[in-house]
């Protein structure tokens, strides 16, 4: 007589690593055997690796560098520089420039105390004029600003080395938190913690959770990094205070989302999510949090202390 096989239970695996793209990341993986997950492992982290060489800012010889070491040249790029670049025309155009590749212009401007305001509406003016042409994979950069797309490289690198990992085979479900960009693949939904505003700790409490599947969150604020984030409207810091977490589809979407709602007034980003496919919105930093329905039906109840 034959026996029929019963189903393996499956393995769970939790990994975090120090210094990814100058921030921890943790994994969560979930597959049919250890050495599944060794692949699903080892394809994240290659993920990552090559996406660094393209977006990087700190790596001298990354693509994103070398093309700005070119302005005013037509520059052929890879599928992956010119996708994001593609996308963070898209984010700025949706708000309004409220999300802004060239802002890191600002930080800059500001690292030793306030600017001179004709310094300031020099930098303005510049960042008000089209920052790139991209027509197909030819792009030329029209300006001299430095171009930093971390506010939302981070998230597109987090969604592509997730997808990486859930690819390989018999893996079930992946968690992949990059910095606090969080996104989620599979199959069963999973808790998210959001923190409150302030100061970190190691120790600390989320304030509340939100329930997610096959989506992303994000926050920005000034608690992570201190002042950072900057209007590039007015060229003014945002408030300190305040703090974003956005529940989207994808990650870049979520990163790049909740850096603009810092820029924006609550009304309008609350407004502008409300208007977005799968987009969930948290303010936090004023006198109550603010949130629309769609984040509201994906936090789960307050327990009370």
């Amino acid at each position: 007589m034959k026996w029929p096989s019963l189903p393996t239970r499956p393995r769970r695996r939790l990994r975090r690593l120090e210094g990814v793209l100058g921030t921890a990341l943790e994994v969560q993986l979930l597959g049919d055997t250890a050495t599944c997950l060794d692949a699903a492992e080892r394809a994240l982290l290659a993920e990552l690796d090559r996406l660094e060489l393209i977006f990087s800012r700190f790596l001298p010889d990354s693509e994103l560098n070398r093309l700005q070491a070119r302005p005013g040249q037509p520059v052929q790029v890879s599928p992956d520089l010119a996708a994001l670049l593609d996308q963070a025309q898209h984010f700025m155009t949706l708000t309004g420039s409220a999300f802004h590749p060239a802002s890191d212009t600002l930080a800059k401007l500001w690292a030793s105390g306030e600017p001179e305001p004709g310094e300031l509406g020099r930098v303005l003016e510049q960042m008000r004029r089209p920052l790139w042409t991209l027509d197909g994979d030819q792009v030329t950069l029209h300006t001299d600003l430095g171009l930093n797309f971390n506010a939302h490289a981070k998230g597109h690198i987090t969604d592509q080395a997730a997808q990486a990992a859930f690819e390989s085979p018999g893996v079930r479900e992946v968690v992949l938190n990059i910095g606090g960009d969080v996104r989620h693949i599979g199959r069963k939904t999973v808790q998210v913690g959001v923190e409150a505003p302030g100061e970190l700790a190691d120790n600390r409490e989320p304030l509340l959770f939100v329930r997610i599947q096959n989506q992303a969150v994000a926050t920005s604020g000034h608690a992570h990094r201190g002042a950072h984030l900057f209007d590039p409207h007015t060229g003014q810091p945002t408030a300190a205070a305040r703090a974003v977490s956005v529940l989207a589809p994808t990650c870049a979407e979520a990163d790049a989302l909740s850096t603009a709602f810092c820029v924006l007034q609550p009304d309008e980003s609350l407004a502008m999510a409300d208007a977005l496919p799968g987009v969930g919105v948290l303010i936090l930093g004023g006198l109550q949090p603010r949130s629309n329905a769609f984040w509201q039906h994906h936090q789960l109840p307050l327990t009370p202390l």
